[in-house]
């Protein structure tokens, strides 16, 4: 590319091309073997050549992208390097026996249990020695639950496992959750000690309490554990292997876990009164009530997120949403006006990336990163396309179905790659499920608020949640029962995914070509043009 191309490129969208460098650089650290201060000293010589080369206005752009290259390298190298016998971290092979405690509720599937566990101390020689590793530990029988200690005989199991048939190892699920070692849990010993108890774990338990209490007795737990699992993650709420099969086949599993959609629908619920009000051109100044509306969900949102299970689909909803209301700041300021400010989708999410990426590289490899940035980068380049051809359908059909299209055309491609399996209903059932789970957002949370305050409120309001779970499981339901509902499809070869991009850009290329051209037949009317936020 010539330099002047790749310096517009980076004018129109600077954080754009800067995450996508940086991105590079991680994958360039985990890939050559190279040491951090290597990486570092390389990175600080581009970043001079940039500013020699900046007044000479030649290879500028060439020198900070190397740069950002070799500073992201060195800061995955230098956080992915395994421990060292001596460092307070360091486990040795084999047999351990570990003292510490759970950093949050176990899950539980059909074979065993397994939790993020903070080590504290392990015993060698007949001593206890201080030991902080954090680390993934499995196990079946009893399992340490969070607030109090615990004592585990286990074994250090080695990184380079597959995690799953398709050879999704070990070794990226434990960098991108901040663990540095897998351990299989052969007996587990609670201590009467009280433990930590992280990201109010106390107050969450409550709130499930309170939520089961005011669940009708006649239909069981089920609801109220569905309904808790949608509102605050499936953690706190596990539910049946049957009903999480049907969801997964049905392409609806990302429902009910606390993600970015949770977030995004909840922030939608307190916003909407945005878009119910007009902005007048001609004023100067700061819209008050949306001012006042902004600053009053940030909080709530914040709230959400320390009491919700977390994750990195969670962080980045929650950072997508701090910089759209910074962005709504600036687009209502006079300055905008002036400047033509105009918030972008894609260097919103580039910027929540790279702060992500920054904070831990290692994010990049987790699969539950993979699919969230890639929904959201298919709801920014291919559902605006999409939306061209499908403005003419009646109400809202034409803007979810290009939601759900263009979400799931950039994440097959991640669901392949990881675990063979493609959800073909996946748009279909997602128009109905989407839809269901944001009522079921606001409702549930004012649901849990009421079992705290009002509880036979809660219990009257619950009589209206039940049937949307109930529709809600009869959509997954209906879907995972037909043979072709998902279909079975690995990917082990990068440059396929590199071709399935090629024809969709493709593919989306002639698309917006024919809507150019269709463009006078389908006159919109002003103030009538579809809206995606």
């Amino acid at each position: 590319m010539h330099d002047s191309a790749f310096i517009s490129g980076l004018r129109r969208r600077p954080l754009l091309c800067l995450a996508f460098c940086w991105a590079a650089g991680i994958v360039m650290g985990k890939n050559l073997s190279l040491p951090a201060l290597a990486w570092a000293a390389a990175g600080v010589l581009f970043l001079l050549a940039w500013g020699i080369l900046v007044p000479l206005r030649r290879g500028t752009g060439m020198a900070l992208a190397l740069a950002t290259l070799c500073l992201g390298a060195s800061l995955y190298t230098f956080q992915a390097s395994p421990p060292a016998r001596g460092q307070a971290r360091y486990l040795p092979p084999g047999g351990v026996l570990l003292a510490g405690y759970a950093l949050d509720p176990p899950t539980y599937n059909e074979d065993n249990w397994h939790v993020n566990f903070q080590v504290t101390g392990l015993r060698q020689g007949g001593e206890w020695w201080t030991a902080t590793p954090r680390i993934y530990l499995a196990g079946t029988g009893a399992a340490p639950e969070p607030g109090s200690y615990a004592q585990v005989l286990g074994t250090v199991r080695t990184e380079e496992e597959p995690g799953n048939p398709y050879g999704f190892g070990w070794r990226s699920t434990l960098e991108a959750n901040g663990q540095q070692y897998r351990v299989s849990a052969v007996k587990v010993t609670a201590a009467p000690d009280k433990a930590p108890t992280p990201r109010l774990y106390a107050l969450r338990a409550l709130l499930s309490e309170r939520l089961h209490a005011t669940m009708p007795g006649a239909y069981g737990p089920l609801f109220a554990q569905l309904l808790d699992s949608i509102i605050l993650g499936i953690h706190g709420a596990p539910l049946p292997p049957q009903l999480v099969d049907s969801f997964r086949r049905a392409g609806t599993i990302h429902l009910l876990v606390v993600s970015g959609g949770q977030v995004a629908m909840l922030a939608g619920a307190l916003l909407w009164p945005l878009w119910l009000l007009r902005r007048r051109r001609g004023r100067t100044d700061y819209p008050r009530l949306q001012i006042a509306l902004l600053l009053l969900s940030l909080p709530v949102l914040g709230l959400y997120v320390m009491l919700a299970d977390t994750g990195p689909s969670v962080d980045r909803a929650i950072l997508m949403v701090l910089l759209i209301t910074f962005s709504l700041f600036l687009a209502f300021s006079p300055l905008a006006r002036l400047r033509s400010f105009r918030p972008d989708s894609l260097t919103l999410l580039a910027a929540a990336a790279l702060v992500l990426l920054v904070i831990r590289p290692a994010q990049l490899f987790s699969p539950s990163a993979q699919l969230s940035f890639a929904a959201v980068a298919g709801l920014c380049i291919v559902t605006p396309v999409l939306m061209r051809l499908l403005h003419r359908l009646p109400g809202a059909l034409g803007l979810y179905l290009a939601a759900t299209l263009g979400a799931q055309a950039f994440t097959y491609p991640v669901l392949a790659w990881y675990f063979g399996s493609l959800p073909i209903l996946g748009p279909l059932t997602n128009m109905v499920a989407v839809p269901l789970v944001a009522l079921l957002m606001p409702l549930g949370i004012l649901t849990l608020l009421l079992a705290v305050i009002c509880p036979p409120a809660a219990i009257a309001l619950n009589w209206v949640n039940i049937p949307l779970l109930q529709l809600l499981c009869f959509t997954s339901a209906s879907a995972a029962q037909l043979s072709w509902a998902s279909a079975t499809c690995y990917v082990n070869n990068p440059w396929t995914i590199v071709l399935y991009f090629i024809i969709l850009g493709g593919v989306l290329y002639m698309l917006n070509h024919w809507a150019n051209l269709l463009t006078p037949k389908w006159q919109v009317p002003a103030g009538n043009e579809p809206l995606l936020w």
